[in-house]
């Protein structure tokens, strides 16, 4: 690069410092990524750097021209981020995702004081952040996920106030929740799910009232989980995979489309508040210790397509207002203790794909309403481990579902059921 930087000036007239630093540092990354098998390479390291593919420029009032976006994300760069990369300090947006860079930031990232986003997505880096990145006081949007990133997310981050979107999900990092992003009061999306961090997760963070998307499943956060009264714009929640307990969390939003509880260890009831949510559409909470009734209220987020509470404790009869979930698509209801009477309404909604009705303590005959028969959408119904007699009939059988399961082993069955997947 030192060399091509010589030449370069020579062939160009290229004097003002600035921009042979800058045209330099371009020249570093390219070397130092294997330019020559980028997918495209066009017009890299002759003529104007404005030209090159990937370089975007801007002109401020006095004509001085500076290069403010860098974009080679998906362009087969392979090799590390060079030191160099800090003499871009006009840089105000770098994205280099989805390639195969390997090695840390560099420290250098610390001077580029104007950048708003940082973008390396998808790639092998590996190390630590902090210094080359909480001193960025203009940073917006920060995306680091698909990494080999280790040790502690930095309370520095917690310090931008500019942060409206932070990525950094499937890495290595370690270490508590840092507790200083509760400040940041333009932060509308936190991914951070698919680590290892852990602590319990402050009270205030549900009093955020920017956030939108907030995913921090797949981790080892433990504790009792904060309601979010307060997080009204609150559309995204993902909690599943980590060792919550305690009950569970009430939400404020009327935006909320998606809650995810799943696999910790949350007790109590459900929430009658969860159906005063009219956009909720994926509710999954499977997996825990929730020991009440399924509230008829559900009937109210009338736009659920995923309904998942199957593994726990749930007790009690259904009620026959959840028929009102007229969009519902995924019923997983097995591995509880419901009992009474199997609900004959459930033909009614017109849309279900899959309903898991197995291992609960239904009982009496077995009666599937004549609506079933139109369930034309539906392609798995296991009802095995219940206490029905009776039997499946044939307009169920036409339906050919790939999984259909009952009580049909023995002589004489409980279930009479010809047309079976699998019976127990």
């Amino acid at each position: 690069a030192m060399a091509w930087s010589l030449d370069d000036r020579t062939k160009y007239n290229v004097e003002v410092p600035a921009r042979v630093g800058v045209r330099y540092a371009l020249a570093t990354l390219y070397y130092s990524t294997n330019g020559n098998n980028w997918l495209n390479n066009t017009n890299w390291r002759s003529g104007h750097e404005c030209l090159w593919n990937g370089v975007y420029c801007d002109v401020d009032a006095n004509n001085i021209v500076s290069v403010a976006y860098l974009n080679l994300a998906t362009n087969n760069l392979d090799g590390s981020i060079p030191e160099e990369i800090g003499y871009i300090e006009s840089l105000r947006r770098i994205e280099l995702g989805s390639n195969q860079l390997v090695g840390p930031i560099p420290e250098t990232f610390s001077k580029l004081y104007e950048l708003r986003t940082i973008s390396v997505s998808d790639n092998q880096l590996t190390g630590e952040i902090g210094a080359n990145i909480d001193g960025l006081t203009k940073l917006a949007n920060l995306d680091l996920a698909n990494n080999r990133f280790r040790g502690h997310v930095p309370h520095g981050l917690g310090g931008i106030p500019t942060l409206s979107y932070v990525r950094l999900s499937n890495n290595r990092f370690t270490g508590a929740f840092p507790t200083s992003f509760i400040s940041l009061n333009n932060l509308h999306t936190l991914l951070i799910d698919n680590n290892a961090i852990g602590g319990t997760l402050p009270a205030l963070m549900g009093m955020m009232k920017t956030l939108v998307n907030l995913r921090l499943h797949k981790n080892d956060f433990y504790g009792e989980l904060p309601n979010f009264s307060d997080a009204i714009l609150l559309e995204t929640a993902h909690f599943d995979d980590n060792f919550f307990k305690g009950p569970l969390p009430q939400f404020g939003s009327q935006r909320l489309r998606e809650l995810y509880l799943d696999k910790n260890s949350l007790t109590g009831a459900i929430p009658v508040s969860y159906g005063n949510h009219p956009k909720l559409q994926v509710l999954s909470a499977r997996n825990n210790n929730i020991s009440s009734t399924i509230p008829a209220s559900l009937a109210k987020a009338t736009n659920l397509g995923v309904l998942d509470l199957s593994y726990n404790k749930l007790s009690g009869e259904l009620s026959e207002t959840l028929s009102q979930l007229t969009l519902l698509k995924q019923l997983y209801l097995n591995n509880n203790r419901l009992q009474g009477s199997f609900p004959s309404w459930l033909g009614s909604i017109e849309n279900l794909e899959i309903a898991h009705f197995n291992n609960n303590l239904f009982s009496g005959d077995l009666q599937l309403g004549y609506e079933f028969e139109h369930l034309d959408f539906l392609t798995e119904f296991t009802i095995e481990f219940n206490q029905m007699v009776g039997m499946v009939p044939e307009d169920v059988c036409d339906l050919l579902l790939d999984v259909l399961t009952a009580d049909c082993w023995g002589n004489p069955a409980a279930v009479d059921c010809p047309c079976c997947t699998k019976c127990f």
